[in-house]
């Protein structure tokens, strides 16, 4: 699911903004100019829309699923595209599990006073685990901790609606209760859940008809716990190898802190589409901010970043800031994540944090969208690349819209569906705030607060998914 600007204290007076109190929450407008500057009190950066929405088109015109050719061939693209803006680059490589799809899978209701056994028609989700297990069905609701909470499911086979949350921590919900295995529908489907791709799953996990689990609902309604027998045969686990891009600018001023900031998106999709908006547009972000700040006086380093394997579990993230020494954790002020900015049919910008508290990160966005698009808010949301720069201690904070558009991890994630001034939006604001904190005009960001008044910014409480 899974976001400015100063100059020393003797300016800090002209740097307070304002509270914020009086602006509206609110989305950019559809139509807009093709380029937007903002000014701070650093050099404001230029960025253009025409050049992100170019490599989001680029990029969304297959998928790129981790481990492919395709997502291979995406690497090497904004690899070319960094090197061309005069960033040393690397590519870092780790291996991540990767399922096959199962040979067989069998779905059968064992027969109770008098009834005889029924064998429905499930359809296995990716990166499902195999297994042979058998146990009374209980009906789990959208499988929400408040759903569980009083509920036995140790032993049991889970029934889960969709919606509400994440089908992912629906099952580790249900895992956590030790259930054995999980089936999931959506009430308003004819079909089983399909076009989407999960992360790595800990149960068996299959998904039914909304005819079929409604059904199954009568039945526990009528004969207390049916006992079902789930087989999900043939799943093989193998290494697969994805890619992670990494684009250093270091600082070419005679004085220079030893501040670091980082900014993030990841470039693989699901199988069911071409990923325009997750998250070709994060990576469009990414590099369209990368060229613009290359041109500026800096302090500090900087290091852009795209992310593989992030739809199978934020591998490429993960890998990534393991390999962070000590010392590198010590020098940053903060990690700003992109990931699913530019939908037309998304809601609004929010700036989310793992534990729903403020950082730097939030603190800049919120003061410089103040002056472009009105007051963001915040929330708390993990489930993407912010997560484990966050586990090592670091401020991040992860953009995107909420709620998110009805195309999310379908064939429909398109090119067509894309607003280039949703990515401008994004654009300025990201890319205005990572200037400012390498601007040499601006002290070290480590004591921001002591020259920097933020703006006053909401907490938004609904997750972007």
């Amino acid at each position: 699911m899974k976001g400015f600007f100063w100059s020393r204290m003797l300016l800090a007076a002209s740097l307070c903004w304002g509270t914020g109190a009086g602006l509206a929450l609110a989305a950019p407008p559809e139509a807009g100019p093709e380029d937007a500057v903002v000014q701070g009190s650093a050099k404001a950066i230029t960025v253009n829309g025409d050049a992100i929405f170019n490599h989001v088109s680029r990029l969304a015109v297959s998928s790129r699923v981790a481990g492919t050719q395709n997502e291979y061939n995406a690497v090497q693209y904004i690899k070319g595209e960094f090197e061309k803006y005069g960033y040393t680059v690397t590519l870092q490589p780790f291996s991540f599990p990767k399922f096959s799809a199962p040979s067989s899978i069998q779905l059968t209701i064992e027969g109770t006073h008098g009834l005889a056994s029924e064998k429905l028609a499930p359809q296995a989700l990716q990166n499902t685990q195999g297994g042979d297990v058998s146990g009374e069905i209980a009906d789990a609701k959208k499988g929400t901790l408040q759903d569980l909470k009083g509920l036995e499911l140790k032993g049991k086979i889970a029934l889960i609606e969709a919606g509400q949350i994440d089908i992912n921590e629906k099952i580790a919900n249900v895992a956590d209760q030790g259930a054995v295995a999980a089936i999931l529908y959506d009430p308003s489907s004819d079909a089983p859940v399909s076009d989407t791709q999960f992360s790595t799953l800990s149960l068996p996990t299959v998904s039914l008809s909304g005819k079929d689990a409604q059904a199954l609902k009568q039945k526990l309604a009528a004969n207390g716990s049916p006992r079902a027998r789930l087989s999900v045969q043939g799943v093989v686990t193998m290494a697969a190898t994805s890619y992670n891009v990494v684009a250093t600018l270091r600082p070419n001023t005679s004085t220079t802190t030893n501040d670091l900031v980082t900014v993030g998106a990841h470039h693989d999709s699901v199988a069911a589409g071409p990923g325009a908006n997750d998250d070709a547009s994060g990576v469009g972000v990414v590099l369209e901010v990368a060229r613009a700040v290359a041109g500026t006086q800096r302090d500090s380093e900087v290091r852009f970043l795209t992310f593989g394997a992030e739809e199978y579990g934020l591998y490429g993230s993960q890998a990534y800031a393991n390999s962070l020494s000590s010392a590198d954790i010590g020098r940053f002020i903060g990690h700003f994540q992109l990931d699913m900015v530019g939908s037309k049919n998304s809601g609004t910008l929010v700036m989310f944090t793992v534990n729903g508290q403020k950082n730097v990160v939030t603190d800049l966005g919120a003061t410089f969208a103040s002056r472009l698009s009105g007051v963001i808010p915040y929330g708390r949301f993990g489930r993407s690349d912010h997560v484990p720069f966050y586990q090592r201690g670091v401020a991040t904070a992860l953009y995107s819209h909420s709620p998110a558009e009805p195309e999310y991890h379908t064939r429909h994630d398109t090119i067509d569906k894309i607003s280039k001034e949703k990515l401008l939006n994004v654009a300025t604001i990201v890319g205005n705030s990572v200037s400012e904190i390498l601007s040499p005009t601006t002290p070290s960001f480590k004591r921001y607060k002591d020259f920097f008044t933020p703006v006053s910014y909401p907490f938004d409480p609904n997750p972007p998914v």
